[in-house]
């Protein structure tokens, strides 16, 4: 029988399975979905705000942004207060490619979710953030110890 770790790593690994799979379906990888995902919630980010609402490392983002910006889907500009930051912007070509890709994703998302009811989907939201900040707080604790 699985242990709780286990049902949640499996879990969790079907879930990513399932964004990798859509991104594969429209032949782009996972990275850039995730990074183009950011960005059409936000229109513009730093790539650190990026970082940090992926979950990915900044080299990755980097290299995204890069291929990004060379295929004229975002363009980077200096940020209000310190201008080494630049905010990553979507161009309109960029704009139409989020639409093209992300637009279908947040629409089956959004049906999963009102199927689920607004109290199972605020409940696992809920879930998920506490097991977040516990699961935090256990690795602060291993790295101070």
């Amino acid at each position: 029988m699985p242990t709780d770790e286990q049902k949640l790593w499996g879990a969790w690994g079907q879930a990513n399975g399932l964004y990798s799979s859509w991104a594969a379906s429209k032949n782009i990888n996972y990275y850039l979905l995730f990074v183009l995902y950011a960005l059409e919630g936000q229109k513009a980010m730093t790539q650190k705000k990026i970082c940090l609402c992926t979950g990915l490392a900044k080299q990755t983002v980097n290299s995204v942004i890069r291929s990004l910006k060379e295929d004229g889907y975002v363009e980077l500009a200096s940020g209000s207060g310190d201008r080494r930051e630049k905010q990553i912007i979507l161009t309109k070509k960029g704009i139409n490619y989020c639409s093209e890709l992300i637009t279908p994703l947040r629409e089956m998302e959004h049906h999963v979710l009102q199927t689920m009811g607004d109290d199972r989907a605020q409940q696992m939201v809920d879930d998920i953030t506490l097991f977040n900040t516990l699961l935090e707080k256990e690795m602060e604790k291993e790295v101070s110890g």
